[in-house]
């Protein structure tokens, strides 16, 4: 059971928690915000430092393509090359002349640039014909692990990442790297065609100076940056004790890049890029989570100490509210009391707050309403009493219509056994015909029937008419066998035939024909009937049409209209057993014949009316 308190206490209880709750999450919230902002700005500071040192490496690798290419597009080196490719086959005539001028060649080409540690050309032999050091001069270029590569390459430069070691030289040790380009004639002159294989130039980088650590890019002393090959070798980076290890290849296997990474037992923010040069080398740069939220904690201090002096005056201020409220709300209290004592009339009350003050507004006109209602209930009452004598007095109608039809068939029983043995078999089957359909028509058990029942009664029906007409009517009936056993309204086709017979046919000396269909139309049940008669005249016509559009308002109204008994009672029949789900064409033309269509559900409904009220009256 839960403890009863006033609005008032509830209301300073729940600002109270409102108070601790709000801290604790404004705390979470900027614990949550601060750190993602600091992670972010982190992440943006680490792409950046990628991207610059991608930009200075993509930058010494260009400058280091250019000058293998004024190397291998010289023109005294592409002379030189084809008077070898010339010889081949052959003894060279001064083998140490022509190396001593490649050698020149090259010098004079790659004096510019301070990275190329050495450049080996072979001819297209395989031959080394120069070098700008010393190389082994024996050894043909088949002969190297990297002549494959070089081989099914289309012209571009082969970087060697299994060439990758510690090399040493004055300066001391540094890393190098090995590259291999083909070497094609550049014109159709000495002997050669453009784009011919001349041979290939080999030749050894310095990687410091290429990937060049030792300037800053880092914008920060804690961050760590690193270039790692295909082969996820550290081949330079900001601390060279690595250099020449392995990297920890599942942080580049996986999609870890701007996440925070486990390395060296400390959390950092991990972020790498791929060198934009075709090398597959990845530039990697990591912080340590420490450094990024160094001035974090601090900031959510400070934003702790001035929620908490907020939400404090916030519950002084609720303080006072609290009783700004519960104060009118004890006096709309007392209002119910009297509402509940059968005093209706409210007055409104002005509490200075507008939502108290719409309460007090919507209770007085509940409490109008409600003293409506009471007297619209009274009325109802009555109104429901008139209606249950109503249908008491329609049921009396409807016992009084009944007859008792067990003298009629004895007594047509009785004629037929007379017009036996008077010999006249045609008086017998007409009233054999006759019986039947008296049976069928006053048949009150259920207000439905199968179609194949009702076909059957209305042929009946047409035995008779033509006995009586002789070979002035004929008739047609038409069923489809997927609707023979569903069920029909008792008494719907005949009164159509009757119509047709009685208004069209009759009275004009005419020979009559009767066409009855009966189909289905999805999950429609289609009724036609249509005669040769006379027609309908305009007018009549339009009553009846206008007759099935105000069905409903009939019986809203209790009007029953005027026109044929026997259509209406079709129409009022189909609106109360299916509703909108009916539908009553009529066309008639005049000395052309009249056609009836209807359609109704394949599965019958019936829309009860007033059966609360029906149920009261039994």
């Amino acid at each position: 059971m839960k403890r009863a308190m006033t609005l008032k206490t509830r209301f300073i209880l729940t600002s109270y928690c409102s108070i601790v709750i709000s801290v604790f999450l404004i705390c979470i919230v900027s614990y949550v915000l601060l750190g993602n902002l600091s992670r972010k700005f982190a992440i943006q500071a680490n792409q950046e430092a990628v991207r610059q040192k991608n930009e200075d490496i993509s930058g010494r690798v260009n400058g280091i393509e250019v000058t293998i290419r004024d190397i291998i597009y010289n023109s005294e080196l592409q002379k030189l090359l084809n008077e070898r490719n010339m010889e081949e086959g052959q003894e060279s005539k001064d083998v140490y002349g022509m190396r001593m001028a490649v050698n020149s060649s090259i010098a004079r080409a790659s004096s510019s640039l301070y990275m190329i540690d050495n450049i080996a050309v072979f001819a297209k032999d395989g031959s080394m014909i120069g070098s700008l050091y010393e190389f082994n001069t024996l050894k043909k270029s088949a002969e190297y692990s990297w002549f494959e590569k070089m081989d099914r390459s289309k012209g571009e430069t082969v970087w060697l990442s299994d060439t990758i070691h510690k090399s040493r030289d004055n300066y001391g040790y540094h890393m190098t790297i090995s590259a291999v380009k083909k070497i094609r004639s550049i014109s159709s002159m000495d002997g050669s065609r453009m784009g011919e294989e001349l041979g290939c130039v080999y030749f050894t980088v310095n990687l410091d100076g290429l990937l060049n650590f030792e300037q800053e890019y880092t914008g920060s002393e804690d961050r760590k940056m690193m270039v790692v090959n295909e082969r996820y070798q550290i081949i330079g980076g900001t601390d060279d004790k690595k250099n020449g290890t392995t990297f920890k290849t599942r942080f580049l296997k996986n999609p870890v890049n701007n996440m925070y990474i486990i390395n060296d037992d400390q959390k950092e923010l991990f972020t790498y890029g791929k060198l934009s040069q075709n090398m597959n080398w990845y530039i990697i740069c990591m912080v340590p989570e420490q450094s990024i939220l160094r001035n974090f904690y601090m900031s959510i201090l400070i934003c702790a100490v001035i929620s908490v002096l907020l939400l404090i005056g916030f519950l002084l201020v609720s303080l006072r509210n609290a009783e700004s409220i519960s104060r009118p709300v004890r006096l709309l209290e007392k209002k119910c009391e009297l509402v509940a004592k059968g005093r209706f009339d409210i007055r409104n009350e002005n509490s200075g707050i507008l939502e108290i003050d719409r309460l007090f507004t919507r209770f007085k006109d509940m409490a109008e309403q409600l003293d409506n209602l009471i007297h619209k209930v009274y009325e109802a009452k009555i109104k429901e009493q008139s209606l249950i004598a109503e249908s008491r007095q329609a049921q009396m109608q409807a016992l009084q219509m009944q007859i008792n039809p067990h003298f009629l068939y004895n007594t047509l029983d009785s004629i037929n056994w007379m017009a036996l043995m008077a010999g006249n078999e045609e008086v017998s089957e007409m009233i054999l015909a006759l019986g039947q359909l008296f049976r069928s028509n006053m048949n009150t058990s259920g207000i439905y029937a199968k179609v194949s029942n009702a076909v059957e009664n209305v042929r009946l029906y047409m035995y008779l008419q033509q006995v009586r007409f002789e070979e002035g009517l004929e008739y047609q009936i038409e069923v489809e066998d997927d609707v023979k056993d569903a069920m029909i309204l008792k008494n719907l086709i005949q009164p159509l035939v009757e119509n047709s017979i009685k208004h069209g046919i009759e009275p004009w000396n005419i020979k009559g024909s009767v066409h009855i269909s009966i189909k289905r139309s999805g999950d429609l049940i289609s009724l036609a009937v249509q005669d040769n008669g006379h027609g309908i005249a305009k007018e009549q016509l339009d009553h009846l049409r206008q007759q099935w559009k105000d069905i409903d308002k009939e019986e809203e109204e209790g009007n029953t209209g005027k026109g044929s008994v026997g259509l209406r009672n079709i129409m009022r029949r189909l609106w109360l057993c299916y509703g909108s789900k009916a539908s009553f064409v009529i066309s008639s033309s005049k000395e052309k014949g009249t056609s009836t269509l209807i359609n109704f559900p394949l599965e019958y409904q019936i829309v009860q009316i007033n059966e609360d009220t029906m149920k009261k009256s039994d």
